[in-house]
């Protein structure tokens, strides 16, 4: 997927575990990636050469091809509270237990508040797309989040003590209750939001004209193309592709 956010209406959101963005998406071949994707195209849109006339979830590691014009697109986390909620939805659809997407007409009003109104009739996907990590009620999650958080004020912190061991023993608490208040609490499971606050630490420090290189090393990531291949096997697009989605 390869979303060219270049128009007056654009928008673009990237969190641990949930990338929603407003747009254009042009595929120039068939891809595919890891994560949960939701297309609710607002004008004439084609998925895998054949008109969109609902919008789409589209499971991960399936091959698409995908050509919107404008249009929402979500690409979720699997573990993750919203990726189960995208599942089970697409299973309800196909067993039309729940009725088709919408397909969202234009609007001015470009924003996540926007679209949870356009799917208020999909309650669980609402509630999932409201779920924000910074309300949890855990003390030891937002002493964690506040350390995570001093990355993308520029100092980040290479996580080569991040297991969750060694993170559960700096909180005093157990592994295990640590392990439940991270899936509870952030609505992902520990080791792929990890995964994604080092890349979000990565894009971060090249946005700010850091190389791959030295971007790879303050994330965590062995080199570059490890860097490089993390963000093709998550995003299904290279990583001047993903940078040019969040300017």
């Amino acid at each position: 997927m390869n979303l060219a956010l270049n128009n007056n209406q654009n928008f673009s959101y990237f969190s641990p575990g949930v990338v929603i963005a407003y747009g254009s998406a042009i595929d120039t071949k068939p891809h595919q990636h890891s994560l949960w994707q939701l297309c609710i195209p607002s004008k004439t849109s084609t998925l895998n050469g054949e008109v969109l006339l609902t919008g789409k979830i589209i499971e991960p590691n399936e091959p698409h091809q995908l050509s919107m014009s404008e249009g929402w697109i979500i690409l979720a986390e699997p573990e993750s509270k919203l990726g189960n909620t995208m599942r089970e939805l697409s299973i309800q659809i196909l067993t039309k237990a729940s009725p088709p997407l919408p397909v969202m007409i234009p609007t001015d009003n470009v924003s996540i508040s926007a679209l949870v109104t356009k799917l208020d009739h999909y309650i669980p996907l609402v509630e999932s797309l409201k779920n924000n990590p910074y309300q949890c009620q855990s003390k030891h999650l937002l002493k964690l989040l506040a350390r995570l958080d001093s990355c993308l004020n520029g100092n980040c912190l290479k996580p080569d003590q991040w297991r969750a061991k060694d993170v559960a023993n700096w909180l005093a608490i157990s592994e295990s209750q640590f392990l439940h208040l991270v899936t509870k609490e952030l609505g992902v499971s520990w080791r792929p939001y990890l995964l994604w606050r080092r890349l979000i630490c990565a894009i971060q420090a090249i946005k700010t004209g850091v190389n791959l290189t030295e971007a790879a090393y303050l994330s965590g990531f062995s080199d570059s193309a490890h860097l490089c291949r993390t963000i093709k096997r998550t995003f299904g697009m290279t990583s001047k592709q993903l940078l040019s989605c969040f300017r």
